[in-house]
């Protein structure tokens, strides 16, 4: 009985220590992941750029782009998934299939200049 007191007296005083608040660490902890969160969507942002400028420097293949464009927006409906990343893939998505035009319409250019 007594060894209980005892750690709820160790308790109390160990609450009582200086040191950030529950609320200000629930904060931080908030921040953080707002700060995961942003950095993954510029990763993922990047990554798709660097994708664009990877086929784009290779003779991209129109229809490579317009399924990475698929692919894109098919893991954006995924279930669970959280809307900042969802909207990210789908700007990426986006990106892609805007790359694929442009290059389908140059080609298209070059043809009938022939």
């Amino acid at each position: 009985m007594y060894q209980h007191a005892d750690k709820v007296q160790q308790a109390v005083a160990a609450a009582q220590l200086p040191g950030p608040s529950r609320e200000e660490l629930l904060q931080e902890n908030q921040r953080l992941r707002d700060t995961a969160l942003a950095l993954s969507l510029t990763l993922l942002r990047q990554s798709a750029v660097q994708t664009l400028l990877d086929e784009a420097g290779g003779g991209a293949d129109v229809q490579n782009l317009m399924r990475l464009a698929e692919e894109c927006f098919e893991c954006a409906s995924l279930p669970g998934l959280k809307q900042p990343i969802a909207a990210g893939l789908e700007a990426a998505g986006h990106e892609l299939m805007a790359k694929a035009v442009e290059i389908e319409t140059k080609i298209q250019r070059s043809k009938q200049e022939e």
